[in-house]
């Protein structure tokens, strides 16, 4: 679009009444959503998981930022208390590591740090199990904050 071009939409959109904005928006998102589609199909990633994975990202934008590091969170504090509670020894596990590489780890790390680094390399094993969650649930979560944030108002 040339600055010509832009200055003139500028002017025609200001004319606009607040409802004939809210419809051409509309349209215009389905607009974009049908090529997306049409763009997905094209390059393949509208079958793939880590395809449908960035179409929520663009589609739902930092509601579905806010659900998957929510669900992210949930599983690594769930991980850490399963560590913890479950009285795993990270120090004998970096011992047994130790005598499998000739390092000499578990005399150079904190025991608690230990137990975070087990944590966030168990939460990011989970990750083939998290994601598809993600993916299956970020369009009702998304929708349902929104539809009650709406009502609020």
């Amino acid at each position: 679009m040339t600055s010509e071009e832009e200055a003139a939409e500028k002017i025609r959109v200001s004319n606009l009444t607040k409802f004939q904005k809210e419809m051409e928006l509309r349209d215009l998102d389905d607009a974009l959503s049908y090529f997306n589609t049409k763009r997905g199909i094209n390059t393949g990633e509208l079958y793939t998981l880590r395809g449908k994975f960035k179409a929520l990202a663009r589609d739902y934008g930092i509601g579905f930022m806010v659900w998957y590091w929510t669900i992210w969170s949930s599983t690594a504090l769930l991980t850490y208390g399963s560590i913890t509670l479950g009285g795993v020894d990270v120090i004998s596990l970096l011992h047994k590591v130790d005598g499998y590489t000739g390092l000499e780890i578990a005399s150079k790390v904190d025991p608690q740090l230990g137990t975070i680094a087990l944590t966030i390399a168990a939460n990011e094993l989970l990750e083939p199990v998290r994601l598809p969650i993600v993916v299956l649930t970020t369009k009702p979560v998304v929708n349902f904050f929104s539809n009650t944030s709406q009502r609020g108002r």
